[in-house]
């Protein structure tokens, strides 16, 4: 079972993203960005199966900034993806607004990220 665990607000978000990669990059698969038009993007730390399958996907929900005068946090995150040799995605999708609710964007997003092999079916 995937879930979708949305972290932080303004500025924190950021800083918790850098704190997960840090002191769990043993157990992150990739690190995805989803794009799109005229919006912030998302970004996806998708992290490996624990007991039970679940898998926790910590999510920055259109909270990075894509413009070239505002890509500090976009910066911060793939320097530490690098650091530690994560895998990085950046995909484009669907305006999230698209959708009723966000967590019928998310279910679209599950099925897309599944198609795509960057989550493991469901068992």
């Amino acid at each position: 079972m995937q879930k979708f665990i949305q972290i932080g607000d303004g500025y924190g978000d950021i800083f918790e993203m850098e704190a997960l990669i840090q002191y769990n990059h043993q157990r992150i698969k990739s690190g995805i960005y989803l794009h799109t038009e005229g919006r912030p993007s998302t970004f996806i730390l998708v992290m490996a199966p624990v007991r039970g399958n679940f898998q926790a996907l910590y999510t920055v929900f259109q909270g990075i900034p894509m413009t070239s005068k505002h890509k500090q946090k976009y910066k911060i995150i793939n320097e530490n993806l690098e650091k530690y040799n994560i895998q990085k995605v950046e995909m484009s999708t669907r305006d999230p607004d698209d959708f009723y609710a966000r967590e019928q964007y998310f279910q679209y997003m599950l099925g897309v990220l599944r198609l795509n092999n960057l989550i493991p079916p469901l068992t």
